[in-house]
């Protein structure tokens, strides 16, 4: 529970913005936790002082290269583990542990960030996953069988806490450093995450090619610990000094907000991991060659990463926040009922123009509706109380990591059920139906909030009376 004299009211002019109007969000100073002046939410690079333009580019660059390094194996893995005993359900439980690790240490970092120290966590996370990547590199000379099993689970999973720790400090540190431009910064970043996913592959199957299982992870892993080492040395001290707020994770989820924004971060996260072990069976009856079906795999992440900013701009300036969670969804649902295509819609060609085409419109509607998702778990921290500082951050942010990867981690899995039980064309539709109930629990949520004071995000409620969680 917060202390009654961290305690305070927000007028409704002041939350109405954050809550989908289209008014300009106003500028807070984060740093003290309280109001300071009106303006509307504008971000240019050249504006920026050096101290924060490191701190992006820096974030930009170890984005790019961890996540290169976390989908290396991707193209070669799976082969090197058959050779070495490993079923692929076994590899496709390593490649999932990853993702589990997250979803239950994410909040748990969130909620000690700042006893544990924001620099701290960024920069420990960082060297964690640069040498559990080339640890992995060594992984070919273990023994045959239960022993290489246990170690590629035992490396994938510390791999998964260096991750879950620098990803959390990230998300925290970007908004405690721009708070009046959170989503327009963590859409510039979420454009190197695509990149790094995008030409990871490549790159791993090409130094595959070139020097063996070993070297994708050696170099990749040496780079991410540069980058560490780096960021040690020049990265200045983060939120020294912060309030703490007397209360933990899971105080987020009395906010209705919160439980809704969880709903539609993790229907989004499943729809992207869906892919995975499904769409190339789907694209198989186009006889495509290796280099075009890679192609296709790249449509959509491209376009996610390419507008990416713009979604995170948009958010900022004009404050849609809700409306694009919703109407972002809605766009995606179209993209999965297309590109089985859905057996109720006969007038849709099974064709590859078509998969393209939907390939597209899930990657818009995808990063419309994701993009906003952190600012909306910030709107609903602050209807609970809990002030604008970096303790705040920490916990939506390891809210937002765990979110995000419980999706990542069924995604797959309930892809490949469905796939086999009711085939693609209807699989694909259920995808569709999992995003069109978050657009729909948003929409609700958009006309309660409008209907019930009593609600916490209710800019009335907010406006009337002391915030207590």
């Amino acid at each position: 529970m917060p202390r009654k004299d961290n305690q305070h009211k927000m007028s409704a002019t002041e939350i109405t913005p954050l809550l989908g109007n289209s008014t300009s969000v106003k500028e807070v100073d984060l740093q003290n936790g309280l109001s300071a002046k009106t303006g509307e939410a504008e971000f240019s690079f050249s504006s920026v002082d050096r101290r924060r333009k490191f701190i992006l580019v820096s974030m930009a660059f170890v984005n790019f290269c961890a996540v290169c390094s976390f989908s290396i194996l991707a193209p070669f893995f799976p082969i090197e583990a058959g050779r070495k005993g490993a079923s692929q359900t076994i590899v496709g439980m390593i490649f999932g542990v990853f993702e589990l690790v997250i979803v239950i240490s994410s909040p748990i970092f969130g909620n000690y960030i700042s006893k544990i120290g924001c620099k701290f966590m960024y920069v420990s996370g960082i060297m964690v996953c640069g040498v559990c990547a080339i640890l992995f590199g060594t992984l070919d000379m273990s023994p045959d069988g239960t022993i290489f099993i246990v170690m590629c689970f035992l490396c994938r999973s510390v791999e998964a806490l260096g991750c879950s720790a620098f990803v959390t400090a990230l998300w925290a540190i970007l908004a405690y450093e721009f708070p009046d431009n959170v989503t327009t910064v963590m859409g510039m970043l979420e454009t190197f995450s695509g990149l790094g996913m995008m030409v990871g592959p490549p790159i791993g199957g090409a130094l595959y090619e070139l020097g063996g299982y070993g070297l994708p992870f050696f170099i990749l892993g040496s780079l991410v610990i540069v980058c560490g080492l780096l960021t040690a040395y020049a990265m200045p001290a983060i939120g020294e000094g912060s309030k703490l707020y007397e209360g933990s994770f899971f105080t987020l989820l009395k906010s209705p907000l919160v439980l809704v924004t969880f709903v539609n971060i993790s229907v989004g996260s499943i729809a992207l991991g869906f892919m995975e072990p499904t769409f190339a069976g789907h694209l198989s009856q186009f006889h495509l060659k290796t280099w075009l079906l890679g192609l296709m795999f790249l449509i959509a992440p491209a376009v996610y990463a390419i507008t990416a900013p713009l979604w995170g701009y948009i958010c900022d300036k004009k404050g849609y926040i809700r409306l694009m969670i919703a109407g972002g969804n809605i766009v995606a649902v179209f993209s999965w009922l297309i590109i089985g295509p859905a057996p109720f819609l006969p007038f849709v060609p099974d064709k590859l123009y078509i998969n393209g085409i939907a390939l597209v419109l899930m990657g818009l509607g995808l990063g419309c509706a994701l993009i906003p998702t952190f600012k909306a778990l910030l709107i609903g921290a602050n209807s609970l109380g809990m002030e604008n500082n970096l303790d705040t951050y920490g916990k939506c942010s390891g809210f937002f990591n765990s979110s995000f990867a419980f999706g990542a981690f069924l995604g797959p899995t309930i892809g490949g059920f469905l796939v086999d039980q009711l085939g693609f064309p209807w699989a694909s539709c259920g995808i569709a139906l999992l995003l069109g109930i978050g657009a729909l629990l948003m929409l609700i949520y958009m006309c309660l909030v409008r209907k019930l004071p009593s609600l916490p995000e209710n800019p009335v409620s907010m406006d009337t009376k002391t915030l207590n969680p």
